[in-house]
């Protein structure tokens, strides 16, 4: 499953935040201004995650390390899920995140394809 890059918020990446939050076409204005806004193509079914699982910008792969329990059902329903480039917490891991490796953050463009593997 695949999601694409439609719109990026003028505050949606900072090198210093080490997360990604990524939306459907649905998102507030409010949040428009913090996020990536993905386009979904659901013809092929829902979106299923995994652990040890794959999450793709373009040709920049990185290994899910850690699923909060909402990841995939926000994902699904509002395109929403949270990706975070740094070590699972041992307390308060974000329920709407995928954790990825490794920690850093990808280029991402209008246009890109973000997989789901």
């Amino acid at each position: 499953m695949q999601g694409k890059v439609i719109e990026i918020g003028e505050q949606a990446v900072d090198a210093g935040d080490q997360m990604i939050i990524l939306f459907g076409e649905s998102a507030t204005p409010e949040l428009k201004k913090v996020s990536v806004i993905q386009t979904i193509d659901k013809s092929k079914g829902p979106i299923k995650l995994g652990l040890g699982g794959h999450l793709s910008f373009d040709e920049q792969r990185y290994t899910m390390t850690h699923l909060g329990r909402l990841a995939e059902s926000q994902l699904n329903e509002i395109g929403h899920v949270t990706v975070i480039f740094s070590e699972v917490p041992s307390e308060d891991a974000l329920v709407n995140a995928i954790y990825v490796e490794p920690f850093i953050l990808p280029e991402i463009k209008t246009g890109t394809i973000i997989k789901y593997n």
